[in-house]
This record gives structure tokens, sequence and C-alpha cells, in this order.
């Protein structure tokens, strides 16, 4: 096992970059036609196939093995706890397991690496569109190496943007949609938060709001879209809290942020 514990943000972005070129094939490999399919028990009901859980072991290994002292948080298994560890890294294997059971090319491997100030490395990678999504704190974020920014449109009249919410409370998006629907130009329901974030980053998008994700579903894209010049925190305007529970997400290009915020409120 090596030990290249270090405290350099390029070094974690280096070994999080390689692990998830490794995990790339096997995500393409059964992109459409993942075996072992089932329906995840408890209070947020979701679909799990083998493919996630090959994926998240294989990023689990390569991280441990050069970062034995960091703790691990992944979407398929118990955490992987470490004593005093100053960083941890969070691994949504395949964010957006339904579409991509169903074939539907908007899916993505995300992993985030967090340390007491907060989201400090991230990478998220849509190997089938071969977009990969970086950043480092206080580094911008790049996609394929080069340089994004958030879009520049300052009213939610003029702005296209995705919401979700989970499936199996469809009064909740129906809420959301009736909130949103009237003052925003479009809308669109993608199902991956970790890319709907890249994609405001990029400014393809002007805002995402989400009712229920997981630290795992947007512990990189929150760094991506924040490097970009977005804002990414709860629906009140405060910063995301590290946890596993569910929790609603506002983000934006950041000059909307404002009107977003009321029009979530009303």
């Amino acid at each position: 096992m090596k030990d290249t514990m270090t405290d350099d943000p390029q070094k974690f972005l280096e070994v999080a970059l390689a692990a998830v070129k490794k995990a790339e094939p096997v995500f393409c490999k059964y992109f459409g036609k993942a075996p072992g399919v089932t329906l995840k028990p408890g209070k947020t009901p979701s679909l799990v196939s083998d493919a996630d859980k090959e994926i998240e072991t294989l990023l689990s290994k390569e991280i441990s093995a050069h970062f034995p002292k960091h703790a691990i948080v992944g979407e398929e298994f118990p955490a992987v706890k470490k004593e005093g560890a100053k960083f941890t890294w969070y691994i949504d294997p395949i964010d957006g397991t339904t579409n991509y059971v169903h074939g539907f090319a908007h899916c993505a491997i995300s992993v985030g690496l967090w340390d007491a100030a907060g989201p400090l490395v991230s990478v998220v990678s849509d190997p089938i569109n071969r977009a990969c999504y970086t950043a480092v704190r206080g580094g911008g974020a790049q996609k394929n190496g080069a340089k994004i920014r958030v879009s520049s449109r300052r009213a939610l009249k003029d702005c296209l943007g995705a919401i979700g919410w989970r499936w199996s409370e469809p009064e909740t998006g129906i809420d959301l949609l009736r909130r949103m629907a009237p003052r925003a130009y479009r809308l669109r329901v993608l199902s991956s938060s970790a890319l709907e974030l890249c994609l405001v980053a990029e400014g393809a998008l002007d805002f995402y709001v989400g009712t229920n994700c997981l630290t795992w579903d947007v512990a990189a894209g929150m760094l991506i879209l924040t490097e970009a010049g977005g804002i990414a925190g709860d629906w009140g305007g405060k910063p995301l809290a590290v946890a596993t529970q569910s929790s609603a997400i506002a983000a934006s290009n950041g000059k909307v942020h404002g009107e977003l915020l009321e029009t979530l409120e009303g």
C-alpha cells in the first residue's frame, strides 16, 4: 500500500483523475445494459446496479491505496471511517443511475474531496459524452482542461434551469413546478445533480434546484460551480452542511440567486 499522504490539492486531483479514468471503461461497458439492477429500499428508494458497485469498489480501492488515512463515504457501501481523518472523499459511482440503466446519456461519475473548510477537490466525469469537469479550491473550474464560467443572465425570466425531486414524492415536484414555471424562461428535468451543477458552471444552464440531494450527489459539483463563479447552498441561502441525509439545494450563476431564493420561498 502506498502512503502518498500529502496536503497538496494537486496531488489529490491527480489521484482522483487517475482513479476516474480507470472507472470510465466500466461505466461505458454497461451503459444501457447494466446487470443486477435492483431497487434499494429505504427513505429514498433508488435504482442500483452491479455497475454502481463495481465502480465504487474500484474508486475506493484506488484512493485508499494512495491515501490510507483518508475517510471515504460512498453511495453503495458503508463508509470507510478513519480516526482523526483530515480529509473525506465523497463518491457517487453513477449519479443518475436511472438514466444510466435506460441508456439515457445524462449520468456521471462524481468524486469530491472535503476538508474542514469544505470542498477541496472535485472530478465529475460524463464518459458517454466525453466530458470531464474538475476543480481545486481557489484554482478555478475546467471542462476537459479548459476554464469554464457561469452565464451572465440576470433575470429568471431569461433563464434556462433544471429542477429535480424525489420520484416517490410527486406532489413535491408539482409544487416545485408551480413555483418555478411562471418565473423561469424554461425548465428541464434531467436527473443527475452532479451534472446539473456542472452545466450551471459552464453556463449551459443558469440554475439548478433539487429538493432531496445526498452529500455524494453534490459534493463534487458544488465546488466546480463555485469555482466557476456560481453559488450553491440550501433554499435559505446558507451553505450546505456535510451530511448523509437528504437536503434541498439551490444553485445558480450567482446573478439570479436572490430572485431564485425568493421564488422558492413563495
